[in-house]
């Protein structure tokens, strides 16, 4: 029953998201700017069409180098948008035939050459959709080195003035009118002028002063206005004026035209050379409306840099923690780094080949060998990047979020053919769906909104620009995916455990990044769309998993940037949709398929993180071990057997969960106890093990070996017979009488043991003594001596293992036996366990922020006759 009514829901969204996509379209080919557009030039004819019309304009040929890019008048689109609302531009244009003329939209061709002379762009050709010339530009770097003229542009002005007009004065004419051009002549230009002027008065049978009259400038300005778009325009002649500039003598004609219906007008600026060539050819269209933008969008985009400094420096540090902590599952951060290693410099190396010639031509093979380079960095740099990102999001979602992965580990394991996957990639459709008809309400909902016109095309900056698009919304996802949803909403959700938190924070990053391709104006509507956006994507995100909303955005993205390819008939970007168009019906094959004959989710096997099974096993290990020293502190002295007239304390503090340090205390009557303490070789499990073997020796033998050292003897032997190559003991054991104040002892090559008298002489004790297990047989017994110690009242005796003496500091100093020393005898009045107290705590201050290496073992014995009697 549950499973149907998620069936039913996840049909209702699809059907939802397919509406979606359907009005996006309608809503798109009804109010998008680009909509009235045609075009019927591919790129390759416009520059055919550019170096064409330079040539038959009499430049001089030469290897220049093409950058073309296809762009709207974007400041005039959105003017009128304003003035006229969305609906009501695309009426007036259909209606208008001035308006339709207009070049709302045009090609740039830009011309460079590798002239060192010669910098930057030489020439500047803008052409209309049908490929009519619009605009041009010739530097004057180019036209100081070219001195150019126009045969048939000088004739059309001065063949009709005069009947005898010949070849040999028109040469004549030509050369003298060169000369005039450029103030930088090598001859005086006042000697050229007058030349000009003797011919153009043979010409023109009078006394004119004038090189050109006005009439012959607007007749030269014609001469190129016919062979332009603009000649279809009734065009008014408005200014001319004479310029010398940058070198250059030439002429500045202003026309303009106004559609009388609409108010909207062109403006052109002619410059003219003397002889004939035409400088330059600009436009403007008007009205146009200044930007404005509030205050608020300034503080929004200096917000979301602050936001994504701080999230950047977080992130860092949450990954040292998690690195700290050993919580990070490399494997999948690895695919995700590798992929992204390649997508990014991908697709700019896919921009570097759509400007390969121009830089070879350029800038030679130094400046390619120089992109390679950086090529290399960038791809460093992005997989590091991803590597974090995506090992950080890994770690906390499987931490407080793990169901939001069963897919994506799915796929990353090459189990596709299964009913989760196949869902997933429905839903995701349905997902891009909605969000798609969400910009289309925003766009054709508010009569008052618009798109902009500001808008580029993929084409003019990626070679295969359906295959860089989709590179480039790959990355754009997983950069605002992983981190919005898998890190900072996982995190959301550990913290707080408030799963609505999600949307509203999604909701408002989109607001803040503005992360979109487009923007819908003005400015509030579109930062209300994307925060809309943000929410539905979020709430879409508590319903799927993380592949679902990746894939979906993913969709989502590519509909709206491939838009540019199916609005404008002809478009350059029509490739990119057909593309993106194929792959998202092979998805939905794929989809069904997977669907129909996929494997359930129960049927399939789980995904358990390398680091989480590690840590599982250190966990159970933390478990055993921690019952081992349960079990190992038990087997040290519960109670102190007190004698009458003796204090004893006693305390061992392993470095790890277990030790191998040890003492005892065994009772052998009322006045008799046997005491010891040992130090096993090495630490962990391997020393406690043999601590309690050593144990189990000495309660075994000490009521029937009264002798210390022959005790030590039998424990040597056993111990020989039972222990790794390599392991010793070492040990003092001594049978201390209460009734006499003996303390008969043996040293098995342990620390010397302290004596602190009452009066505060001190005396080390050091009898001869090898180590267990050092050797076996006889040579134990023939280096081990047996001492006996007479305490008196208010002595202290200390016997401690090398954990005290040798504790480093932080600055690598051992505590050492002269502290310790010094310590007993300033406190030597104290009981028993004051003075041990007192010496812990010193030792762990001289300690301070350092490790504890070694076990601490510590037994503090004085004769004090107030105490058990």
């Amino acid at each position: 029953m549950q499973l149907s009514k998620k069936l039913f829901r996840d049909l209702i969204i699809l059907l939802f998201g397919l509406a979606g996509i359907g009005w996006f379209f309608y809503s798109f080919s009804q109010y998008h700017p680009f909509s009235t557009g045609k075009i019927t030039q591919s790129k390759d004819k416009i520059i055919e069409k550019a170096d064409s019309v330079f040539q038959s304009w009499q430049y001089q040929s030469l290897e220049f180098f093409p950058s073309t890019n296809f762009s709207p008048n974007s400041e005039f689109i959105d003017t009128v948008q304003v003035k006229w609302g969305k609906g009501e531009f695309k009426k007036k244009i259909e209606e208008s035939q001035f308006l339709q003329r207009l070049p709302l939209l045009s090609w740039e061709i830009r011309e460079y050459t590798s002239q060192p002379e010669l910098s930057g762009v030489q020439v500047r050709f803008g052409l209309n959709t049908s490929g009519e010339v619009i605009s041009f530009t010739a530097s004057n770097e180019l036209i100081s080195r070219q001195r150019p003229f126009n045969r048939y542009a000088v004739r059309s002005v001065f063949q009709n003035q005069v009947q005898n007009y010949a070849r040999a004065l028109e040469d004549s004419l030509i050369r003298g009118l060169t000369d005039y051009q450029h103030l930088n002549t090598t001859s005086t230009s006042g000697s050229h002028s007058s030349v000009v002027i003797e011919r153009l008065r043979e010409i023109r049978g009078s006394k004119d002063e004038e090189v050109y009259t006005t009439n012959n400038i607007w007749d030269l300005v014609d001469f190129y206005i016919n062979r332009t778009a603009w000649s279809e325009f009734d065009l008014k002649q408005d200014t001319v004026q004479l310029i010398d500039e940058g070198g250059i003598r030439f002429a500045r004609a202003v026309m303009s035209a106004e559609d009388s219906l609409t108010g909207v007008g062109v403006e052109l600026t002619l410059d003219v050379l003397p002889a004939g060539s035409l400088k330059s050819l600009e436009y403007e269209l008007y009205p146009k409306l200044e930007a404005e933008r509030g205050i608020y969008t300034e503080v929004l985009k200096s917000t979301a840099l602050f936001v994504m400094l701080v999230f950047g420096m977080w992130l860092l540090f949450v990954f040292y923690l998690r690195i700290k902590a050993r919580a990070i599952d490399t494997q999948p951060a690895m695919i995700i780094a590798v992929l992204a290693g390649f997508i990014i410099p991908g697709a700019w190396i896919l921009q570097l080949v759509n400007e390969l010639g121009l830089m070879y031509g350029l800038s030679g093979a130094n400046q390619i060998i120089n992109n390679v380079m950086g090529l290399a960095v960038l791809g460093a740099v992005s997989a590091i990047g991803f590597f974090v990102i995506t090992a950080v999001s890994d770690s906390i979602t499987r931490q407080y979020w793990p169901s939001k992965l069963k897919t994506w580990d799915l796929v990353r394991r090459g189990l596709f053919t299964n009913k989760p996957v196949g869902w997933g990639i429905i839903n995701a459709i349905a997902i891009a769906g909605l969000l798609s008809g969400i910009v289309g309400i925003f766009f054709a909902g508010i009569p008052s909104s618009y798109l902009s016109a500001d808008i580029e095309f993929i084409s003019d900056n990626y070679f295969l620009p359906s295959l860089a698009n989709l590179m480039v919304t790959a990355s754009l996802v997983l950069i605002i995916v992983i981190p919005i949803y898998l890190i900072l909403g996982n995190q959301i959700k550990g913290v707080i455990n408030r799963d609505w938190v999600i949307p509203i924070m999604s909701a408002l990053l989109f607001c803040l990044l503005d992360i979109l391709p487009f923007s819908i104006e003005p400015d509030a509507y579109n930062r209300m769309m994307n925060a809309t956006l943000g929410l539905v994507l979020g709430y879409f995100y508590l319903r799927h998993d993380f592949l679902t909303i990746v894939f979906g955005f993913f969709v989502f993205l590519n509909l709206v940037s491939t838009s540019k390819g199916w609005v404008i008939e002809g478009s350059p970007d029509a490739n990119t949709f057909y593309l993106f168009i194929l792959v998202l019906l092979s998805f939905s094959v794929l989809g069904l398929y997977f669907i129909v004959k996929g494997r359930d989710r129960k049927e399939l096997p789980e995904y358990v993180p390398a680091y989480i099974e590690e840590q599982a096993k250190e966990q159970r290990l933390k478990q055993e071990l921690s019952i081992a020293r349960v079990v190992q502190q038990t087997f040290l002295p519960s109670k102190i057997h007190h004698l009458p007239g003796i204090d004893i304390a006693g305390v061992c503090i392993p470095a790890q969960e277990t030790g191998g340090d040890y003492y005892d205390m065994i009772s052998l009557g009322e006045q008799r106890t046997a005491i010891a303490i040992g130090d096993v070789s090495g630490k962990g499990i391997r020393a406690a093990f043999y601590m309690t073997f050593t144990k189990g020796v000495l309660h075994s033998l000490s009521a029937l070996i009264l002798s210390p050292v022959e005790l030590l003897n039998q424990l040597n032997r056993l111990f020989n017979e039972n222990a790794t190559r390599g392991t010793f003991i070492s040990m003092i054991y001594g049978i201390l009488e209460a009734d006499k104040r003996v303390f008969t002892f043996a040293r098995a090559g342990h620390n010397p043991m302290l004596i602190v008298r009452n009066n505060g002489d001190t005396e080390w004790l050091k009898p001869d003594g090898l180590g267990i297990g050092v050797t076996k047989g006889d040579k134990f017994l023939k280096h081990t001596q047996e001492a006996t110690l007479k305490l008196k009242e208010g002595d202290v005796v200390i016997l401690y293992t090398d954990g005290i003496t040798e504790m480093l500091n932080s600055g690598n100093h051992f505590y050492g036996e002269e502290r310790l020393k010094r310590l007993v005898k300033g406190v030597r009045k104290a009981s028993s366990e004051k003075i041990l107290e007192i010496i812990i705590d010193d030792v762990n201050e001289f300690k301070g922020m350092a490790k504890q290496h070694d076990d601490m073992t510590l037994v503090i014995i004085k004769a004090d006759a107030s105490v058990n009697q």
